[in-house]
């Protein structure tokens, strides 16, 4: 955990001390005269740690306002004019929300304070400034104190507080939420417990009498004691039907916050400077112009840690590149391999070959060679299937025979001066006509419709033999009479001559 320079002011002295992982060293004490001043500033000169100034003063004023609801420039120029309104004389001023109204318009509760008197801690900004020491913020010891009654179920708390250089702090607190503070110094020679008594009955009359406090409502008041104390106070301070008393102790109170210093009396500033620089508030007191040189110091510790990131980044890149380039250059060496074994694979088939090779020419003369051949000699099945699927739609027909040969037939006065046609197929088929004996005329429609079928799928079909004579010698009764055992029978010739 970084190291942290703490400054504890009050009126007339300031003392400093580091805080480096929850342990406070001993503190330096600064008197408010020139000589202070000086030795300050040289204990200045050797430390540069992040700085959080603590303030405890009678002059600190807190004011409550109810403002409307509202964001950005807005709220900031409405907070503003509460500021010159209340706080003109100051720079050192804060505004904190504290809640919104449930019911109405739901306006904020906002909590306004102040150190009305600037004097007092100006002289000590100037040198810190001079010295460039980079200033977090400027709180007070009743701005961060709430986190000392976390847990408290008092609707009405007040917080009592002794700083062996400041005072008897009181601070009240209206359902967890700060309301107001007081200083008072310590009596010369006046006892903790005498002092305490007095100054709770008169802030339980201020509270009443401002209405704070509702009428036969009792006020919580806890104590920050040492243990050796307790027993003092417990002896002394009564509590009554308005006041209650409890006390804390400081020892276990420090550990709670992880406090590691051992309090060797009920001074409680070790443990409000462990809560400063433990769990500094988000708003302070300070200005812009005091806190420049921790806003550059932060600027340039997110720089460094953006370019930390960066280079990490380009790190953890290069790594990836250069894993992934060996991991290219493996798959390349393996294909490289893969490559010179093919081609050794490639000349041993070149030298198993036969030698004679043929040219591209050659290649293409005999691929349209067999492809002409595929269309001048059609599979037989093919025919066939044309066939039969003319015979499937003439039932009547019962085939016999059927013979094949290549080329049309050459029988016949015109084909005797034809060369023969070797793209032509005939087939011989030879049947029967069935359940048509008794109808030539029908019988020689049939068989004529049969051949004007296969005619139609641009075949020749050619009548050798009739199942009657219809030539001028014949008869059709005397063939009728004669064939009536047998079914009429027929032949013919049908060419298929492929497209060219």
């Amino acid at each position: 955990m970084p190291g942290k320079l703490l400054l504890f002011v009050s009126t007339g002295q300031f003392h400093a001390c580091t805080w480096q992982g929850g342990v406070l060293s001993e503190a330096q004490h600064f008197t408010d005269a020139p000589d202070g001043r000086e030795q300050f500033a040289a204990f200045l000169q050797t430390h540069s740690a992040p700085t959080y100034l603590l303030t405890d003063f009678i002059e600190e004023d807190f004011r409550h306002e109810t403002v409307p609801h509202l964001r950005g420039s807005d709220r900031s120029a409405l907070l503003q004019r509460k500021f010159e309104q209340h706080y003109r004389n100051t720079p050192f001023r804060q505004a904190e929300v504290q809640r919104r109204q449930p019911d109405g318009r739901r306006d904020d509760e906002v909590l306004l304070s102040a150190l009305t008197n600037p004097a007092l801690i100006l002289p000590l900004l100037d040198i810190l400034q001079a010295h460039t020491i980079p200033l977090a913020g400027i709180y007070s010891v009743a701005g961060i104190s709430a986190p000392l009654i976390k847990g408290s179920a008092a609707p009405h708390l007040l917080l009592l507080s002794w700083e062996k250089s400041a005072g008897l702090r009181q601070t009240y607190f209206d359902d967890q939420h700060l309301y107001f503070s007081r200083l008072t110094p310590m009596r010369d020679g006046a006892l903790l417990s005498d002092q305490i008594d007095t100054e709770a009955a008169r802030t339980q009359q201020y509270l009443k009498s401002l209405r704070l406090l509702p009428q036969n409502h009792v006020l919580d008041v806890s104590i920050i004691c040492h243990a050796h104390d307790q027993h003092e106070l417990e002896a002394q301070l009564i509590s009554n039907p308005n006041i209650r008393y409890h006390y804390l102790d400081i020892q276990q109170l420090g550990q709670r916050i992880g406090c590691a210093t051992i309090h060797a009396d009920s001074d409680a500033t070790p443990l409000f400077l462990h809560l400063l620089a433990a769990k500094p508030p988000r708003s302070s007191y300070a200005t812009a112009a005091h806190t420049h040189f921790f806003q550059l110091r932060q600027l340039r510790q997110g720089l460094l840690g953006l370019g930390a990131t960066l280079a990490a980044a380009c790190i953890l890149w290069s790594t990836i590149n250069t894993w992934e380039a060996d991991r290219l250059t493996s798959d390349i060496e393996s294909l490289k391999k893969q490559a010179s074994q093919l081609t050794q694979q490639a000349q041993q088939i070149t030298l198993s070959l036969p030698t004679t090779l043929s040219s591209a020419a050659d290649m293409k003369t005999a691929a349209l060679l067999l492809r002409k051949l595929d269309n001048l000699s059609p599979p037989p099945q093919k025919i066939l299937d044309e066939l039969s699927s003319t015979l499937n739609d003439y039932t009547h027909i019962r085939v016999d025979t059927l013979s094949w040969q290549m080329g049309a037939d050459q029988s016949g006065a015109a084909s005797a001066v034809r060369a023969p046609d070797s793209t032509a197929q005939t087939i011989l088929l030879s049947g029967e006509l069935e359940g048509l004996a008794n109808d030539p005329r029908g019988m020689l429609n049939y068989l004529d419709r049969f051949q004007q079928a296969l005619t139609q799928r641009g075949h020749t079909v050619t009548a050798l033999t009739l199942p009657l004579d219809v030539s001028p010698q014949g008869s059709i009764n005397s063939d009728a009479v004669e064939n009536k055992s047998k079914p009429p029978q027929f032949a013919l010739k049908i060419v298929w001559k492929t497209k060219s």
